[in-house]
């Protein structure tokens, strides 16, 4: 309130890590605080806040904010990084909405430097190969939730886009009647920079509805793929998956 001189803008601009920015109307209330109301909303949903982030504000003087957003762990948020505004873009804000209902999953890295990744829905890893065009689903995983029977799945990636990919049952001799995720999924890799040496984790969100969340680890410099644990979190009756 010192900075505004007591009488506080009707609008603020957030500016993300991304350099995108975001109009957001400040309210106050009878107590004398004050909040962001109008378009907080847009900037949580681009920006796919979750229970355990935090946010840096630095205040330029005049009705800018540059915003800097954190997991947890204290590293930046990398999905905010790429964030897009998406005010007016009707369709591309429901399916972040919808994305955002989900449990988010526990990622933590522990003391011998190894990724805890906790998650109440099931979940497999892959590494990127140097083939990125297609990737197996394991097979046991794959009867086990029907996604055998399906002809598509729809990949959710870290800025909230989802991604339609085409699932293709490998029966031939060499084959041995694996489930392959294929045309598709390299648009997917494209457009969020993966490399062959990543490694990505599915978390399958909805089971009737085919649709996975998606997660990147970065392999380090000389290619060492980090070290992932995976673990399901069956403590929540409420999960329907």
């Amino acid at each position: 309130m010192e900075n505004f001189n007591g009488r506080p803008p009707c609008k603020c601009t957030l500016r993300g890590p991304s350099g995108e920015s975001w109009t957001v109307g400040l309210e106050g209330r009878n107590d004398g605080k004050f909040f962001f109301r109008k378009g907080w909303r847009h900037f949580v949903g681009d920006h796919l806040l979750e229970i355990g982030n935090f946010l840096v504000f630095e205040y330029d003087g005049i009705t800018n904010f540059d915003v800097k957003i954190y997991n947890p762990t204290g590293c930046e948020k990398e999905e905010a990084a790429a964030a897009k505004n998406t005010t007016g873009n009707q369709a591309s804000i429901r399916n972040r909405k919808k994305s955002m209902l989900y449990k988010p999953a526990d990622v933590k890295e522990t003391s011998d430097g190894s990724i805890m990744f906790r998650s109440k829905y099931t979940c497999f890893e892959r590494d990127v190969s140097k083939n990125p065009y297609r990737m197996t689903v394991p097979k046991e995983l794959a009867v086990a939730v029907g996604l055998i029977k399906k002809e598509r799945v729809r990949l959710i990636d870290p800025n909230g886009k989802s991604w339609k990919v085409k699932l293709r049952l490998d029966d031939t001799k060499y084959g041995s009647g694996h489930l392959r995720m294929t045309e598709g999924l390299i648009a997917c890799w494209r457009a969020n920079n993966i490399s062959p040496g990543d490694t990505v984790v599915f978390e399958l969100v909805n089971k009737k509805r085919s649709e996975m969340k998606i997660y990147f680890f970065r392999a380090e410099a000389g290619g060492k793929r980090p070290c992932l644990v995976l673990e399901r979190d069956a403590s929540d009756p409420d999960v329907e998956n």
